[in-house]
């Protein structure tokens, strides 16, 4: 099949979450596969990462000029653009980049006529492409923005219900609504009123024939966590709770992985001085920064423990399945699909999100007791193998594209 990826979020951009890197895996996946695979995608000022096999990118940049009808651009430039891009800056410019998104779709078409079309729900990236019904449409629920910037206090009320709204529309145009998770997919067929269910197809990733053991005894117990420093991520949580069992576990070192999206106000690491008085722990806490991909695994390799603290919704966590694949013992908060990747308890700890007591124990537990990390590393990287590898995952990803190009031909 011809396939065709759009969606903005794709590496090496940075400080975006696991929309881009889902895409990136699957385009990888389908082209080693032997289809070819079209990716739309946003524009990136940082260097490309190397090719991928049968797999053709196109960068287009956030720009949409309207159509030369009378009055209507000089409305456009001088009062839409100027105000949209005053009130919420980034809001408006995922939106240009959907209308930019278009025409360079039917252009690419025209060249590399495409069977099936997957987008995002996420900032709409998938209603322009609908709306032209030149396609068959996947649409994936991977978190739509009303779930975001509540918890992260965004700016602009008005353009972010616009977005969330323009996210719900793009799903009235998919042959097939599809969702990581069995969690998100209830959620999300509950919270909008789907007209049916979207179908579960998991996440993924080329997950390791063996598991990685764990750091020596002796050495320094690395804590890791993966993310965007920002409060839907709830690494606050995580901070407060390491300050309170740091004395006990001197050997135990927190590595905060990811860019410092904390509130307009202040930094993440600003306010870290404040949760964490105490100098000496203090200087075992460490921010990184956003790191590319084969960096975050590195560190999840070397970590004795991998933490996701979420505050809100989560539709899958890829950082969940990261650590899982590398033989982690995870901790993870009960909220979204997390609780379903570590199996309910039986693959890591769980916590109640913005629990600090509650973290805190169990990273005491994990940090105490090695047999007990040993068992839930082993189980963790047992059900990533079976659930979440791209060979057991692919066939079913093939499945949705001839359904939804059956569906679409079958409706004409």
């Amino acid at each position: 099949m011809r396939i065709g990826l759009v969606s903005y979020e794709y590496p090496p951009q940075s400080g975006f979450g696991g929309v881009g890197t889902y895409v990136y895996r699957l385009a990888g996946a389908l082209g080693r596969a032997g289809h070819e695979v079209v990716v739309l995608a946003g524009p990136t000022d940082v260097p490309e990462e190397w090719p991928q096999t049968n797999v053709t990118l196109h960068r287009i940049e956030a720009y949409y000029d309207p159509p030369r009808i009378p009055g209507m651009r000089f409305l456009w430039w001088n009062l839409i653009a100027k105000y949209l891009e005053k009130f919420h800056r980034i809001v408006w410019h995922w939106l240009k980049w959907n209308l930019a998104s278009g025409p360079a779709l039917a252009a690419i078409h025209a060249k590399t006529p495409l069977d099936v079309i997957e987008a995002p729900e996420h900032a709409a990236n998938g209603l322009y492409a609908g709306w032209m019904r030149r396609w068959p449409m996947v649409i994936r629920l991977h978190g739509p923005w009303d779930l975001f910037f509540g918890i992260n206090r965004t700016k602009g009320a008005a353009l972010n219900r616009l977005l969330a709204w323009l996210e719900r529309r793009s799903c009235d145009y998919a042959q097939v609504l599809t969702a990581p998770s069995r969690t998100m997919a209830a959620f999300m067929f509950e919270r909008w009123r789907l007209p049916e269910m979207p179908t579960p197809v998991p996440n993924f990733m080329d997950v390791p024939e063996f598991p990685a053991p764990l750091p020596a005894v002796g050495q320094a117990q690395r804590i890791v966590c993966a993310g965007r420093l920002e409060r839907f991520k709830g690494q606050d949580t995580l901070v407060k709770a390491f300050a309170r069992i740091a004395i006990q576990h001197p050997q135990a070192e927190l590595i905060l992985i990811g860019p410092d999206q904390w509130s307009t106000a202040f930094t993440f690491s600003q306010l870290i001085d404040r949760w964490v008085p105490d100098a000496e722990i203090r200087r075992r806490i460490f921010l990184t920064g956003p790191q590319p991909l084969e960096k975050v695994q590195e560190a999840l390799r070397g970590a004795a423990v991998a933490v996701v603290c979420s505050a809100g919704f989560e539709s899958f966590s890829f950082s969940t399945l990261e650590a899982m694949a590398w033989a982690r013992p995870v901790i993870g908060s009960r909220v979204g699909a997390v609780p379903e990747l570590l199996d309910h308890g039986r693959c890591g700890l769980t916590a109640a999100p913005g629990n600090v007591a509650q973290f805190a124990e169990a990273l005491h537990t994990l940090l105490s007791d090695r047999a007990l990390c040993e068992q839930l590393s082993i189980a963790a990287h047992e059900k990533a193998r079976r659930c979440y590898d791209t060979t057991a995952v692919l066939p079913a990803f093939v499945e949705v594209f001839e359904r939804a190009r059956a569906n679409f031909h079958a409706n004409k």
